[in-house]
């Protein structure tokens, strides 16, 4: 989602009580929440990660906002608000849909109605050759043209694949970002490859960099912060790799 709907009355009465920290700390958590439109990740250390929370201070302040209005479960942390109003946007976007569809299918028939029985007769002549010839061209304006049929979108699971990256770690990428509605796009896929073939030769596998991905609910491919990293070559070396910060796509008025 890149909208949705800030009450202020009742954000107020419910984060009142709470420090100026805890405030913002809880409005970067819902801006994450309906971005990726799935609930926040169990892994603290990913979780302060997304959420820019580097110092003790805030890292406590992100714990005490989801014990107080998320629910943990075996998904994530959960926020029925949250929850209730995604489900509402792709419930509006659904009907949006099929109403513009139903409007197209109208416009398709008034262009497809005989002509009116106002107009001028033409005289046909009497011989059969032309009679026909005229009767199977009325037939033909009787019946509607066949619509065009859009071509097969682009499959990011099915693209040929370098030797050093295993189809089944790259289709469970494509399958993560698919099932939170953010697919690979052809041009994205390759981007994607190129990523992982840098992050490989820096030394870090790709099968590490695509797992990490997923359990952090990324949109993009990041290797683990801290991992044995594994040169081309055969050889190993022990590295620390700066945080990733996040980068929410949120409207420019966006609230809760």
């Amino acid at each position: 989602m890149n909208y949705y709907p800030h009450h202020i009355g009742d954000f107020n009465s419910a984060t009142r009580h709470l420090t100026r920290l805890e405030r913002s700390v809880y409005r970067d958590m819902l801006d994450l929440y309906y971005d990726t439109e799935a609930p926040l990740t169990l892994d603290m250390d990913v979780l302060c990660r997304l959420l820019i929370a580097r110092s003790n201070e805030e890292r406590t302040a992100v714990e005490q906002v989801l014990n107080e209005f998320f629910t943990e479960t075996d998904e994530g942390w959960r926020h029925s608000r949250c929850d209730s109003e995604i489900e509402k946007y792709h419930a509006q976007r659904e009907a949006k849909s099929a109403a513009g569809k139903a409007s197209a299918a109208k416009r398709a028939q008034k262009t497809q109605r005989p002509l009116n029985s106002r107009s001028t007769p033409v005289e046909q002549p009497n011989h059969d050759c032309a009679t026909n010839q005229n009767h199977n061209h009325n037939q033909e304006k009787d019946i509607p043209p066949t619509p065009r049929k859009r071509g097969q979108g682009f499959d990011a699971a099915a693209i040929g694949l370098p030797d050093w990256l295993d189809r089944e770690d790259w289709q469970s990428w494509v399958a993560d970002r698919k099932a939170r509605k953010k697919p690979v796009t052809e041009e994205g896929a390759k981007r994607q490859l190129q990523q992982l073939a840098d992050y490989r030769a820096e030394g870090h596998p790709p099968r590490a960099v695509i797992a990490n991905s997923i359990a952090g609910g990324y949109q993009g491919l990041f290797p683990p912060r801290t991992t044995n990293r594994t040169n081309p070559n055969g050889a190993s070396a022990h590295g620390n790799f700066a945080q990733q910060d996040y980068h929410a796509g949120v409207a420019a008025d966006g609230t809760f």
